[in-house]
This record gives C-alpha cells, sequence and structure tokens, in this order.
C-alpha cells in the first residue's frame, strides 16, 4: 500500500472533551454514554477506509508496515494467508448494481486508475444476477483495498518478511462452499472471511461439514498444531507444505486435495503484476457509502 495508514484514537478522546496527553480513563468513564457515541461517530469508517492502527505508542512505536519493511519485527516463523474470497460478503451491497453504476464506483474508487482497473476488472467478465457484487468482491480482493484483506499485498508483506524469516508459510482457503459461504438468495460468498475457523476449531457448526471438508478440517488442525509446536506445518501423511522461500504457497482444498502450488499461480490468479504496476490505496469511502454515492439499490 502506498500511503501510511495511522488511526490516531486519541482524536476520539478530544471529540469526548478529554485530555490527549495521555489515555485519560476517568475522565472517559464518567461520561454519558451519548456523549461517548457521539464522539466515536465516523470510527467504524476509519476500520474500513483507514487510517490505522494507532501507533507511537510503548505498545506499538513503529507501524507494522514499517516495521516489516525495515526488520524491526521479531524474528519468528510465521504462517500467513487468507480465505479466497476474503471481501465478498461486504461487496454484496452491489447485488443490484447495474453496468453504468459498478463503472461509475470504480471510477470514484479508482480515479485516474480507473480505465486501466475496468480494463482488468470489466462488468462482462462477472455475468450473473450478481454481477456487481461478484465483481468487486474480485477488485477488492485481488488488490486488498478493502481494510487490507487478502489479496497482492498479504503476498507482498510474506515475500517483506521472509527475507528475513526461512520459517514463513502462505497459504490460501479455498474451499468454494464452506458451510457458512452459500446464501438463500443464492448470491454465493464463496471462502468469505472467517469462513474457514470451523476448519480449524472444530464445533457444533462442524457438523454441517461434509465428508471430505471434514477431512479438510483435520488437516488443518494438523498443521496448525505442528506450526505451534514446531514452528513449521510439516506433518506425515498429508501434503508437504513447503516455504515462501521455495516459492510456493498452499491451497488448501477438502478432500485431500490441498497441495502447494507456485506463487506464479497465485500472482496470475489475483492479477499481482497490474495491481504492483499502478499506484492504488485503501478505499476512499466505505463500501456502503460508494453504494449510496452511486444510486445503487439495496432492496
Amino acid at each position: 500500500m502506498r500511503r501510511e495508514l495511522r488511526l490516531v484514537c486519541h482524536g476520539r478522546q478530544s471529540a469526548a472533551g478529554c485530555s490527549t496527553t495521555a489515555p485519560d480513563l476517568d475522565c472517559l468513564r464518567n461520561k454519558p454514554a451519548g456523549e461517548l457515541q457521539s464522539a466515536a461517530k465516523g470510527f467504524i469508517g476509519g476500520l474500513v477506509s483507514g487510517p490505522l492502527p494507532t501507533t507511537g505508542t510503548p505498545e506499538l512505536p513503529v507501524a507494522p508496515l514499517d516495521a516489516v519493511r525495515t526488520g524491526r519485527t521479531a524474528n519468528v516463523p510465521l504462517l500467513i494467508g487468507h480465505t479466497r474470497d476474503e471481501v465478498r460478503n461486504w461487496a454484496g451491497l452491489f447485488a443490484n448494481a447495474t453496468k453504468d453504476q459498478y463503472e461509475k464506483a470504480v471510477r470514484i474508487e479508482c480515479g485516474d486508475e480507473a480505465d486501466a482497473v475496468l480494463a482488468h476488472y470489466p462488468f462482462s467478465a462477472y455475468g450473473d444476477a450478481y454481477t456487481g457484487a461478484y465483481a468487486f468482491g474480485a477488485l477488492w480482493g485481488d488488490s486488498s483495498v478493502f481494510f487490507g484483506l487478502g489479496g497482492c499485498q498479504y503476498l507482498s508483506l510474506t515475500a517483506q518478511y521472509s527475507k528475513r524469516q526461512p520459517h514463513t508459510y502462505f497459504y490460501e482457503f479455498d474451499d468454494p462452499h464452506p458451510p457458512t459461504g452459500g446464501s438463500s438468495t443464492g448470491f454465493d460468498a464463496g471462502a468469505s472471511h472467517g469462513s474457514e475457523k470451523q476448519y480449524l476449531m472444530p464445533s457444533a457448526t462442524s457438523a454441517l461439514l461434509t465428508p471430505a471438508q471434514q477431512q479438510l478440517s483435520g488437516e488443518m488442525v494438523r498443521y496448525w498444531g505442528s506450526f505451534v509446536k514446531y514452528g513449521k506445518p510439516a506433518t506425515p501423511g498429508i501434503a508437504a507444505w513447503p516455504s515462501y522461500w521455495a516459492g510456493k504457497f498452499m491451497s488448501l482444498l477438502p478432500g485431500g486435495e490441498s497441495r502447494a502450488l507456485k506463487t506464479g499461480v497465485y500472482e496470475a490468479r489475483r492479477q499481482c503484476a497490474f495491481w504492483n504496476s499502478i499506484d492504488y490505496d485503501w478505499l476512499p469511502l466505505d463500501a456502503d457509502k460508494l453504494a449510496a454515492q452511486t444510486g445503487v439499490s439495496q432492496s
């Protein structure tokens, strides 16, 4: 991401009428709930369109991206990755968008780069009743513009970290139909944000998994357990998981189909050569505001 993202939460203290020289907890605790709610307006928007997180404190003296780039991080093994369709659920706001509305939203979001973005993510490539949602799900998911979730920036971050730590491992959760990925309306959220949790932390909802998905769940628990214990997801009897240094990432699939693929496969899927060639940033507007500006119906 080209810009440094910071969220100065002290601004919320100031809006509530409390000192910003240090966390003024007594002042905040004595404020009526209504005043605190009023002072917090816009905070959720900040989560999506930045800037965050708070830095310059003893707990977090340097912004995380800067820390990774400059090697000011703990030199420990890292397992990092995301779901295949991280942000498609949020892109559901554009399910009813027309071609003109989609293109208008892309122009608001991408500015001078809009023509190039539309050439890579044309409305016509996502023919379905939910075209706008799938198109933005792909655009946001590949570029990492939505709260930095998934996509090419994840891979870039992994590459930067792996320069100093050979035990760095990257994955993509690729089950196309996890139990939480469907919708009674026909909209397919795919492997959306958080859909892998029931695989890693089996619970009552895990009963919804098919036998093939249960197999993937067992494999993931073993991979993660091995990483926690040994610093690498090396587990006998299931597919080998090479480190990022080997130029590989793990595609996690049901039914014993998980496999290590070359990072070039990921880069091609996500159009990383394109995203790495242009100047782009996080969403300038919250998704709901972007939809409202383009007149997309939410009925």
